[in-house]
């Protein structure tokens, strides 16, 4: 895979690449996943860790994808001076979608008390609920195409040795993915349905189990702490697949924008 030339994929081949770059660095990929995940009960700190651990892994993806793969302890080089610019990233997407959510929020009070004060009580709590209900699908819709775009954003801070910055890393994902959500969320939806059993596994069945128990006894802090404890684990599996797929999404939409540029690119910035 890693010898072929640069050229589009299709949605089966990000995935399926995904799948084969996880499978062929397992150990490395999910122990670095564990001391991630590990990480993320310290606050603040330990969430910069993670997200730099989970660039770190994507890294390594990419680079195997482009024939010049990294050892972990090269690739840290790069990755640990841009820790909180990874951080920087996440808040950076959670703020937007923050003020997204408000913003689609007000819109919906707005267009169901606007009938209603306009028109009164009848008839217009019927218009009011209609136009609410219409600007709540248009707004899931917004934010599942705004999340895309954003989808890879930690990617490029990962690869680019230009980019430093967690707004910059981001900017460039919302350059990388025009025209491309289509694909993206197609991506996404595969990739799911593949970790899907891991998650029903790890997250769902166990916490069936903890729903039924009295919040007053020992048993269910027992149970809460090992749903806890398998949580981690399914989230540590999981996490270098879907790191994997971003860097095999970034690799096609930067073959499908940049050409073989993209190698020479890549020579530049080493």
């Amino acid at each position: 895979m890693s010898q072929s030339p640069l050229r589009p994929m299709s949605v089966g081949n990000v995935v399926s690449a995904g799948m084969v770059l996880y499978r062929s660095n397992f150990k490395s990929y999910l122990l670095q996943s564990i001391f991630a995940h590990l990480w993320i009960l310290l606050p603040i700190y330990g969430w910069a860790k993670y997200a730099a651990i989970s660039g770190l892994i994507s890294r390594l993806a990419f680079k195997e994808l482009i024939s010049k793969p990294e050892s972990v302890s090269h690739a840290r080089e790069t990755i640990n001076p841009r820790m909180w610019s990874f951080l920087g990233v996440g808040f950076g997407i959670a703020l937007r979608l923050f003020g997204l959510y408000i913003a689609i929020y007000v819109a919906i009070f707005l267009a169901f008390l606007i009938p209603v004060l306009i028109l009164g009580q009848q008839g217009g709590a019927i218009l009011g609920a209609i136009a609410a209900l219409v600007l709540f699908i248009v707004g899931i819709v917004v934010i599942i195409r705004l999340y895309s775009r954003w989808s890879i954003a930690e990617v490029p801070l990962a690869v680019e040795e230009n980019i430093t910055g967690g707004g910059q890393s981001i900017d460039r994902s919302w350059e990388l993915t025009e025209g491309a959500v289509g694909r993206i969320q197609y991506i996404v939806v595969v990739a799911f349905l593949v970790t899907l059993p891991i998650q029903i596994v790890t997250g769902y069945v166990p916490s069936i189990f903890q729903v039924r128990l009295d919040p007053n006894t020992q048993a269910y802090w027992i149970v809460y702490f090992i749903n806890l404890a398998f949580s981690l684990l399914g989230g540590a599996v999981v996490m270098p697949f879907w790191q994997a797929i971003k860097s095999v999404m970034y690799y096609d939409l930067r073959s499908r924008r940049e050409g073989l540029d993209l190698q020479m690119r890549d020579r530049r910035e080493r």
